[in-house]
């Protein structure tokens, strides 16, 4: 009997998503809190309640005869790469029982890797995803990932990416909404596809942010990565991407004396990422208002296999 055991952590967009679907910048950070895929192989085959996952990565690599078991401490539906993280760790899995293992020592067998997940994601999964979660559960750490030549209608080439060592002085919020992320991005794609001048011009906003905002955070220019988060928020709400949850949220955190907060991903419910100079308090401020699920990003490890 053969058991074999990976995992990936979830990610939080610190500035410039989700521009990462229209060719352009977003930094992101991962979590602690990771998603755990156990295979124990030679056995009858037993799946999770819901196998959505693994029928989207058995579709394109077959296995039989498995016991699969999934864990995860990423709140689920919250837009912190949740599902992602689970399906790369589940995939890596999978090829590894195959002896076909992903290779991620190298920069490209890393990128290659991401490619991957995010296509299966997309085309055997069918969720209308962009970029960015795939390549940060891969890659795990802080990361500014340029994704040029990349649309919704074209992969384009793979991502170039710079891991970035900066202070992290964010805190997450989650409001307990769950939301799929795609039935976000799914609208307004179509509208970008139909060439919407709104959309498009929003979208080229959002990358001229996504390069300013990791400028101002690489140099800790706080107060202008604030500025940067506050306008990315502005223009996803302008394009029907936050909701009531997400804005009262927001506005508790910059009544608590947060600099500034937008979503981390999953609109209209979903996360907050907030900055601020002392996470611990604004924590526990916010808790008298009654929020209780917080993270704090932290520079991870991306995909690994592990050992039990």
């Amino acid at each position: 009997m053969r058991v074999i055991q990976a995992s990936a952590p979830g990610r939080c967009g610190i500035i410039g998503n989700p521009s990462d679907i229209y060719g352009g910048v977003v930094v992101s950070a991962s979590i602690p809190n990771r998603a755990v895929c156990r295979l124990t192989l030679g056995v009858p085959t037993q799946l999770p309640s819901d196998p959505t996952l693994w029928n989207a990565a058995t579709a394109r690599f077959p296995l039989e005869d498995v016991k699969v078991e999934w864990s995860t401490s990423i709140p689920r539906s919250s837009g912190l790469a949740g599902s992602t993280a689970l399906l790369a760790a589940t995939l890596a899995c999978v090829l590894a029982a195959r002896d076909e293992p992903p290779e991620l020592r190298t920069g490209i067998g890393l990128k290659r890797f991401s490619e991957l997940v995010r296509d299966i994601e997309r085309n055997e999964a069918g969720v209308q995803c962009g970029y960015q979660d795939a390549y940060m559960v891969v890659h795990g750490g802080i990361q500014r990932m340029e994704f040029a030549g990349k649309r919704p209608d074209q992969v384009g080439p793979m991502a170039t990416l710079e891991s970035l060592n900066s202070p992290l002085p964010f805190l997450l919020v989650t409001t307990g909404v769950e939301r799929l992320s795609g039935s976000v991005h799914g609208p307004v794609i179509e509208r970008w596809m139909k060439g919407e001048p709104e959309v498009r011009s929003a979208i080229r906003r959002l990358v001229r942010l996504g390069v300013t905002g990791c400028a101002s955070h690489m140099a800790h220019r706080w107060d202008n990565l604030a500025s940067a988060m506050t306008e990315n928020q502005d223009i996803v709400s302008n394009l029907g991407g936050s909701g009531e949850a997400i804005d009262k949220l927001i506005a508790d955190c910059l009544a608590c004396g947060a600099m500034a907060a937008k979503l981390a991903g999953a609109g209209m419910g979903g996360t907050v990422i907030a900055l601020t100079p002392d996470p611990e308090k604004l924590k526990a401020k916010l808790s008298e208002r009654g929020y209780s699920q917080f993270i704090q990003p932290s520079d991870e490890p991306g995909l690994q296999f592990e050992e039990f």
